[in-house]
């Protein structure tokens, strides 16, 4: 909020990360040997390969998948905000999230290629990189401290309002001292305000009558009185056109001036601002999906385009096996094809093996009394409809397999909430078209949780929102690692 270089700051913060990844990389590949013989000197638990290090050139790889890599995982946990704020403990997590995810990432890239590197040496400097990427941030943090502590670079903040926006972001600035903020009082522009503060909690307003400095008319001479380095008007939407004489005070007096982005005091996943030629613009995204400069999302992407690929070729004999079955089986195509919605509301054809009798969608009226579901979603155990084999695809989600080609392609994600077909989608209430707004996917929560176990819609509906709205790559992660389990044992398919 308060930080007029931070841009700047945050580029000097990359460059000093992605030093400390280069040096990581240099000490692992001179000082590798070294850390094995003191494994087997001390027990400890490193992969003990006799195997050389080849030259140095032959390990260039590795460091042109960590760089990216790790300035992708940094970004996602925020990384290039303000880290003077967080807790020790909070770093820590952040650098070695960081050092594990790429060490998973950079190792299946490796093995998908089958470019024979030392797997010590990718730990070892992924480790050392984590190590690093920590203490240079404690170091930062604890001299950031230090400096507030003592009274030093602090700026003085007016806070216009005494809503409650206006309390809340005082409250944060007395609990933060290390903000290197002092906010030196309200302005008090509309004592309704108050009034509905004391309404709800008599006592906040009681608090925060004796720190209100100034009023409407006497907002200018608060300005040289307390020495305002900063004004920051509150709920400005309840009186814009006062607002827009105070900034204009506020301005011609040389103090910089900001609006809280959270005009509406709404519940989104986050706010940002960008700029239409010399126009402020602020955006809220309800969902991360709405994001597109989302640093997690372009990692989610490129692991779909990863897993999905290598899945594919792997799994490449039993799609030919299943698809052989399924032609003897019983008459009809090898693939049934289906118009769903994805995100955003946009529609694609999606392809699974067929699973069902040819001409499985003409029967489907003559079925609809028998649903299982509650809401738009039709779900019947016992389908008359299914074949031989398609019971048995089904129950190990063999049938879902060519949709990783959708995966590929960018239609669909791993994980994300199913694709529903436009007919549901039309019976779809306001809060559950929410769930078009994250790319749809092969699994999902409710897809781990026993499918079959939850027969109500709005069940259904509620998981995914709950995905949407807490959605982390570290989640899509553990789905991932959850699905495997719940695929081989068939555990709540029908």
């Amino acid at each position: 909020m308060l930080k007029t270089h931070w841009r700047i700051v945050s580029w000097f913060h990359r460059l000093g990360d992605n030093a400390i990844i280069i040096a990581a990389f240099l000490l692992t590949y001179y000082l590798r040997d070294s850390l094995l013989a003191a494994a087997n000197t001390y027990g400890l638990p490193f992969p003990q390969e006799l195997k050389v290090l080849g030259s140095l050139d032959q390990y260039f790889i590795v460091l042109g998948a960590g760089l990216p890599l790790f300035n992708a995982f940094l970004g996602m946990q925020g990384a290039y905000r303000s880290m003077r704020f967080l807790a020790l403990g909070q770093l820590l997590r952040l650098a070695f999230v960081s050092a594990g995810l790429t060490f998973l990432c950079a190792g299946f890239f490796l093995f998908l290629l089958k470019i024979d590197i030392s797997r010590s040496f990718v730990m070892i400097f992924c480790l050392f990189s984590g190590v690093g990427l920590f203490v240079e941030r404690a170091v930062v943090l604890s001299l950031l401290r230090l400096m507030r502590i003592r009274g030093k670079n602090y700026r003085n903040l007016l806070i216009v309002g005494t809503g409650a926006q206006a309390r809340s972001i005082y409250l944060e600035i007395a609990r933060q001292p290390e903000l290197g903020v002092r906010a030196v009082g309200f302005v008090e522009i509309s004592p309704q305000d108050a009034m509905v503060e004391a309404a709800k909690e008599p006592s906040a307003v009681y608090d925060l009558g004796a720190r209100i400095v100034a009023t409407q008319d006497t907002f200018e001479a608060a300005l040289k009185r307390h020495a305002v380095d900063e004004v920051l008007f509150t709920d400005v939407f309840r009186s814009f056109t006062l607002v827009q004489t105070l900034v204009q005070i506020a301005v011609e007096e040389g103090v910089r001036v900001t609006l809280a982005g959270d005009m509406f005091s709404t519940e989104i996943f986050q706010s940002a601002v960008s700029y239409f030629g010399k126009i402020p613009l602020i955006h809220y995204e309800p969902s991360p999906g709405g994001s597109v400069d989302n640093a997690a999302l372009i990692v989610k992407r490129l692991m779909d385009i990863v897993i999905s690929a290598g899945a594919l070729v792997l799994l490449s004999p039993l799609l030919v096996a299943t698809a052989l079955a399924i032609k003897l089986d019983s008459p009809g195509p090898v693939f049934f094809r289906q118009r769903r919605v994805g995100l955003n509301g946009r529609t694609f054809m999606l392809y699974k093996f067929r699973s069902m009798i040819n001409g499985a969608e003409q029967m489907l009226p003559q079925l609809l009394a028998q649903n299982e579901m509650n809401g738009p979603v039709f779900k019947l155990r016992h389908d008359p409809r299914i074949t031989r084999v398609g019971k048995f695809i089904r129950r190990y989600s063999i049938d879902e397999l060519p949709q990783l080609l959708h995966v590929l392609i960018g239609d669909m994600s791993l994980v994300g909430p199913r694709p529903p077909l436009p007919e549901e989608v039309e019976r779809y209430g306001r809060k559950q078209r929410k769930r078009l707004s994250m790319r749809p996917g092969l699994t999902c929560i409710w897809q781990v949780s026993g499918r079959s176990s939850i027969p109500d819609f709005d069940q259904w509906a509620k998981l995914d929102l709950e995905y949407i709205d807490n959605w982390s790559l570290k989640k899509d992660i553990e789905l991932l690692l959850k699905t495997i389990p719940a695929v081989l044992s068939g555990a709540g398919a029908h």
